[in-house]
C-alpha cells in the first residue's frame, strides 16, 4: 500500500534578505565614493606635477604620421578613394553605357530605368 500524502512536509517560505541586500548596496556606494575621491585627488596632483616646472608634457613624435609601426594611421576624413568611388558610381547610375557590347546589353540612367519598370516596359 502506497501512501500519497506527505505528512508534515511543507515548502519553505521565500524570504528575501532585505537588510543584507541594503548593506551590500551601501558598502558598494561607499567604496565607489572613496575610489572616486582618490582617483580625482590623484589625477589632480599628477596634472599639477606635470605642469610644473616645464609646462605640459611633450607631444609624441609619431602623431601626424601616416604609418606608425606597421599600422596605417590615415584619417577617414582625409581618404580620397571613397569620394572618388562614390562620384564614379553616381555618374554610372545617371548615364548610359555598355554592360556587354557583344550581347548588346546597355545600362540606362537609374531614374529612366525605374520609370520604365513602373510603366511595365521590359526588354
Amino acid at each position: 500500500m502506497s501512501d500519497t500524502s506527505h505528512h508534515g512536509t511543507r515548502a519553505e517560505p521565500d524570504r528575501i534578505g532585505t537588510p543584507r541586500i541594503l548593506a551590500v548596496g551601501a558598502a558598494a556606494l561607499i567604496f565607489f565614493a572613496v575610489a572616486s575621491w582618490f582617483t580625482i585627488r590623484y589625477g589632480y596632483d599628477r596634472t599639477r606635477a606635470e605642469m610644473l616646472p616645464d609646462g605640459p608634457a611633450a607631444q609624441p613624435t609619431e602623431i601626424g604620421r601616416n604609418k606608425i609601426g606597421i599600422v596605417e594611421q590615415r584619417l577617414f576624413g582625409l581618404a580620397v578613394e571613397p569620394t572618388e568611388w562614390r562620384r564614379q558610381q553616381v555618374s554610372r547610375l545617371n548615364g548610359f553605357g555598355w554592360v556587354d557590347r557583344k550581347a548588346g546589353v546597355i545600362h540606362v540612367p537609374i531614374d529612366e530605368a525605374m520609370a520604365r519598370v513602373v510603366r511595365g516596359d521590359r526588354p
